[in-house]
Order: structure tokens, then C-alpha cells, then sequence
């Protein structure tokens, strides 16, 4: 699943940015606060892989519509997602994110890391498969896709092994 695994990258990048800066280890996200951001990276996921498959697929690809119905849709899940998705940009961010930032300065530079980090990740040699997912995906809604991802990176978790993505684990 190429987009629930870019937008994994992009939270793994935080995490680990996270965790190389401080001793402190990073505290883990709710299974609420990692589906709200992906929720609210989804349409910058789609943006991002829609400029780096743009020379390698068709125009008419669904991914490649700049403003279709269902993009709209996900960028409004993603404006409704972003209190919860905040949280989690705290605890990934740790002690580096001043108290009480204001949203009008985190939010671009979170949206520009995201987005870049997502971008980095997509290599022309996935795009048809990224397009396929994408069209394949159409009927699911945002919150669906969100809670399909963070189902996919719990189930590849390792036990014993360092978690990449500190997503809590559910009480037994």
C-alpha cells in the first residue's frame, strides 16, 4: 500500500528526527492521533506523488486530476483531522516544539516537512503502481484509508525490535 507506506515514512522521519535530537525517547501516538494524521497528510501524500509521477503517468490517471471530487473530499477530512493530527505533531516533535506554538506557524512547517519527506520516497519506477492503489482506492473514505495504514504499519511491527512508528499498543 504506497500511500499508507509514504505517509508511514513521513511519520517514521519525525519520529527518528525526533529521537537523534533528544536523549528523551519519543512518547508513542494513540491509535486516534496516528489515523488523524494520516488523515490529515493524505492529500498532501496525494500531492506529493502526483508531482513526482507526473512525467510517467497519463493525464487521464486519477491520480493526476489536480481537482478531482474525491481530492476535495480528502483535503476537508484533512482540514477536520488537523486538531487531532496537531497532537500528534507534539508528541512526535517531543521537547522540540515551543509550548503553545500557534497553529498559523506550525502547521506550513509541518505540511512542508511532510510533504517533502513523502516526496523523497516516491520513485518513478512506483508511480504506476502508486496511480493503480490510488484508483483502486477510490471508494474508500478518508477515514477508512487512515485506519487501513495505521492497521498495516501495526501488523508489520516486530516484537522486541525498536519501533519506528510509537504508535501505543492497545492494552490485552
Amino acid at each position: 500500500m504506497k500511500f499508507g507506506f509514504a505517509i508511514s515514512l513521513a511519520l517514521l522521519g519525525l519520529a527518528q528526527s525526533a529521537g537523534a535530537q533528544t536523549a528523551e525517547p519519543v512518547k508513542c501516538l494513540s491509535i486516534m492521533q496516528a489515523e488523524a494524521l494520516v488523515t490529515y497528510l493524505l492529500p498532501k501524500a496525494v500531492d506529493a506523488s502526483r508531482v513526482a509521477c507526473s512525467a510517467s503517468l497519463p493525464a487521464t490517471s486519477p491520480l493526476m486530476i489536480a481537482n478531482s471530487e474525491r481530492l476535495a473530499k480528502y483535503r476537508a477530512a484533512s482540514e477536520s483531522a488537523w486538531p487531532k493530527a496537531k497532537s500528534a505533531v507534539s508528541v512526535l516533535a517531543g521537547e522540540r516544539l515551543p509550548p503553545g506554538i500557534d497553529d498559523a506557524l506550525l502547521r506550513p512547517i509541518a505540511d512542508a516537512m511532510f510533504t517533502q519527506l513523502i516526496g523523497q520516497e516516491i520513485k518513478q519506477k512506483d508511480c504506476a503502481l502508486i496511480g493503480k492503489i490510488y484508483g483502486d482506492l477510490a471508494p474508500m473514505p478518508s477515514a477508512n484509508l487512515a485506519s487501513l495504514a495505521i492497521t498495516i504499519v501495526q501488523a508489520s511491527e516486530k516484537e522486541g525490535k525498536r519501533r519506528d512508528i510509537p504508535i501505543c499498543k492497545a492494552p490485552a
